[in-house]
């Protein structure tokens, strides 16, 4: 009887860890769990992505209390578990943190991946005739919510034939992409832009924005030829 009531409680609170990594639909959000021993958080410096979030489990037979210098602070009963609700930034960053006042431990949140692509139907093209430069952004699953739709500016550049450097020429908004059906693909999105080069041009296109959040992205060139 003893054994039954242990498993019914290891599966509640599996059951609970599992919602705590599985948030509400359209959130990418996911848990990474730090253990409180009699000697200390486990492990005591943890490094995540943006978009993850700590939980804390209690493995120890007393309460401990984590508590952030930001002003998060929460008490985890023996066997139980908390995460900070407010007070704990998720951007790229250091965040030291006490148990119990005295051990020191510490989150460290680095920039999430993301990848942006650049492309067209052609190469070369007629003076004056007009070119649609187009591409993907994607970021990682775990990315955080603030990826809403997802939506996020890119940046063109351009390097004309003779030219020693590029040189941003537009600002474009990459839109959610979708299936067919309707359905948004998950945290991909899409861009275009259409370009009317006079001499022979290389492109390429960085996702720079939010790098709180993300790595700066950049894609591969893709050369433009122009016949007179």
């Amino acid at each position: 009887m003893v054994r039954r009531r242990w498993l019914i409680g290891q599966v509640a609170f599996v059951g609970v860890l599992a919602v705590l990594a599985l948030p509400s639909s359209g959130s990418a959000l996911s848990a990474v769990f730090i253990y409180l021993t009699p000697t200390g958080p486990s492990p005591a410096v943890q490094t995540i992505p943006a978009g993850l979030y700590p939980v804390w489990v209690n493995q120890d037979t007393v309460t401990h209390t984590v508590a952030f210098a930001s002003g998060c602070s929460i008490q985890v009963a023996p066997g139980g578990y908390g995460q900070c609700n407010n007070g704990l930034p998720n951007g790229v960053g250091n965040y030291p943190y006490t148990v119990d006042g005295t051990a020191q431990a510490s989150i460290v949140v680095v920039a999430e991946g993301r990848t942006v692509t650049l492309t067209a139907r052609r190469h070369t093209i007629a003076r004056g005739s007009e070119l649609v430069l187009r591409g993907a952004l994607a970021v990682a699953e775990t990315s955080p919510p603030v990826f809403s739709g997802p939506r996020q500016p890119v940046v063109v550049l351009a390097r004309p034939d003779g030219r020693s450097s590029f040189h941003p020429i537009a600002v474009v908004t990459a839109k959610p992409h979708r299936w067919r059906g309707g359905s948004l693909a998950n945290l991909h999105s899409v861009w275009r832009l259409r370009v009317r080069p006079r001499v022979g041009t290389t492109y390429i296109v960085e996702a720079r924005y939010q790098s709180q959040y993300w790595q700066r992205a950049r894609s591969g060139p893709f050369r433009v030829r122009v016949r007179r």
